[in-house]
C-alpha cells in the first residue's frame, strides 16, 4: 500500500516538472533583438554594400590617372598587315584629378550613411520594442484586473447568496468583470499588431519581450546634464548633421569638376608599328611618339550652365544644413525639458498607486463589514487600474524621450541598448 502511495507521488512530481517545463518560456531580450536586426535589416545592409561601392570607385578614379596601353592588329583586303603597340599616359587633366576628389567624398559620405542607418535602425527597433513591451504590460494588468475583480464577483456572490446585499449590486460587479474579460481580447488584439512590427525588423517571432520595471524607481543619469553640452554632442556626433555637411562638400566638389570643363588636357603617347605588304616588304615601321593638346570652347554655353547648376546645388545643401540643424536644436530642447517634468509625473503617478491600493483595501473591509455599496469597490478597483497603467504609460513615454534625445545626437549605440536593458525586466 505505501509503496503504491510511493509511486503514485512520484509520478505527481514528475508530472509537475514536466509541466513546469513546458510552460516556460523565455523573453526576447533587446540585446538579442538589436544583433538580430543588424543582421536583418535590408536598409542597413544596404549601407554597408555602398561603402563597399564608394571604395571601388575609388580604385577605378585611381586606375584613370595611370597609363594605358594598347595592342592593335590589322589586315586589309590586299593582304597589308599592320601591327602595334602603344602606351599612353595623362600629362594633366583635372577632370580625372576632380573624378577622384569626389570618389573619396563619397566614401566619406557612404561611411557617415552606415553610421545614419545604424542609428535609425536602432531608433526604429527600440521603439518597437517598447511598444510591444508596453502592450505586454497593459495585457498583464488586464489580466491582473480580471483576476482580482473575480475574487471580488465570489464575494459579492456569496454575500447576496447570504441575502445582505441587493440583485443589483450583483449584477454591476457582473457587468464589471465583463468589461474587465473584454479588455483583456482588447489587448491582445494589441499585443499581436505590435509583435508584427517588431517580427518585420527581426525576422523572428518572440514569445515574449521584456518589460520596463515599475517598482523600485530611480531616474537613470543622463549622459551630459545640460541642454548646450547636448547640442555639442549633437554638432560632433550627430550623422544627419555631419551627412549634410559632407553633401556640401561633395557638391562643392561637383562645382570644381565642372569648371574643369574650361581647361585644356595633355596626353602623351609612345608606340611602335609595323606595316607588312602582301609582299612580305615592310614600310612605316618604327617608333612614333605624340603630345596632344586639348583646349575646350564653350561655344554653346553648357559648360557654363553645368557650373551654375553646380553653385546652386551647393546653396541647397546649405540649406539643408540650416533645416537638419533648426531640426536637432527644436529636438534637444523638447525633450531635454520633457525629460525632468515626466520623471516628476513618474514619481507622482507610483505615490498615486501606492495611495489607491490603500483605498481599495480600505473600501473592501467596509464591505466586508455592510458599510459601502458594491459600486464603491468596483469604482477603487477600477481607479488602482487606471492609475497603474498610467504609470507604465509614463515610464515608457519617459523612456522614449530619453530615445529621442540620444538618436537626435547619434548615440543610440550598443552602450544604448545595454542601458535600455537595465531598465527591463522578464
Amino acid at each position: 500500500m505505501r509503496d503504491k502511495f510511493s509511486e503514485k507521488m512520484l509520478f505527481v512530481f514528475w508530472a509537475l516538472i514536466a509541466s513546469g517545463l513546458s510552460s516556460m518560456s523565455y523573453a526576447l531580450t533587446i540585446e538579442d533583438a538589436w544583433q538580430a536586426t543588424k543582421q536583418y535589416d535590408p536598409e542597413y545592409l544596404r549601407s554597408q554594400l555602398d561603402e563597399k561601392i564608394s571604395e571601388t570607385t575609388i580604385r577605378s578614379s585611381k586606375s584613370a590617372l595611370l597609363p594605358s596601353a594598347r595592342i592593335t592588329a590589322t589586315t586589309a583586303w590586299n593582304e597589308n598587315s599592320t601591327y602595334g603597340i602603344a602606351l599612353e599616359q595623362i600629362i594633366w587633366d583635372s577632370s580625372k584629378w576632380s573624378e577622384l576628389d569626389s570618389s573619396q567624398a563619397s566614401l566619406l559620405a557612404s561611411q557617415l550613411k552606415i553610421k545614419q542607418s545604424h542609428n535609425e535602425l536602432a531608433g526604429r527597433l527600440i521603439s518597437a520594442y517598447l511598444d510591444l513591451a508596453q502592450s505586454q504590460g497593459e495585457l498583464r494588468l488586464a489580466q491582473q484586473k480580471f483576476d482580482e475583480g473575480r475574487k471580488m464577483l465570489r464575494i459579492v456572490e456569496l454575500r447576496y447568496k447570504a441575502g445582505k446585499i441587493r440583485s443589483v449590486d450583483l449584477e454591476d460587479m457582473r457587468s464589471n468583470h465583463l468589461d474587465e474579460e473584454a479588455n483583456i481580447l482588447a489587448n491582445r488584439l494589441q499585443v499581436e499588431d505590435k509583435k508584427v512590427r517588431l517580427i518585420k525588423l527581426i525576422s523572428i517571432e518572440p514569445t515574449q519581450v521584456n518589460e520596463i520595471k515599475t517598482n523600485n524607481l530611480s531616474q537613470p543619469k543622463l549622459i551630459v546634464n545640460s541642454k548646450q553640452e547636448w547640442l555639442k554632442l549633437a554638432s560632433n556626433y550627430s550623422p544627419d548633421l555631419l551627412m549634410a555637411k559632407q553633401n556640401i562638400r561633395i557638391s562643392e566638389l561637383e562645382t570644381g569638376k565642372a569648371k574643369t570643363g574650361y581647361y585644356p588636357t595633355i596626353t602623351a603617347s609612345v608606340g611602335y608599328s609595323d606595316n607588312t605588304r602582301s609582299d612580305n616588304t615592310r614600310s612605316d615601321s618604327g617608333l612614333n611618339a605624340s603630345l596632344n593638346l586639348s583646349l575646350p570652347l564653350d561655344l554653346n554655353s553648357s559648360i557654363g550652365s553645368s557650373v551654375e547648376r553646380a553653385k546652386l546645388e551647393v546653396l541647397r545643401a546649405k540649406q539643408d544644413v540650416r533645416a537638419v540643424e533648426i531640426e536637432i536644436k527644436s529636438t534637444i530642447s523638447n525633450r531635454f525639458n520633457q525629460l525632468s517634468l515626466n520623471w516628476q509625473r513618474v514619481e507622482m503617478a507610483e505615490k498615486q498607486v501606492a495611495s489607491k491600493e490603500l483605498v481599495l483595501k480600505s473600501k473592501q473591509a467596509i464591505y466586508k463589514a455592510g458599510m459601502a455599496e458594491a459600486s464603491d469597490i468596483i469604482e477603487a478597483h477600477n481607479s488602482l487600474f487606471v492609475s497603474k497603467s498610467s504609470l507604465q504609460s509614463l515610464l515608457y513615454q519617459y523612456w522614449r524621450d530619453r530615445i529621442s534625445l540620444l538618436k537626435s545626437v547619434g548615440r543610440l549605440d550598443d552602450e544604448t541598448i545595454t542601458l535600455i536593458s537595465q531598465a527591463l525586466q522578464s
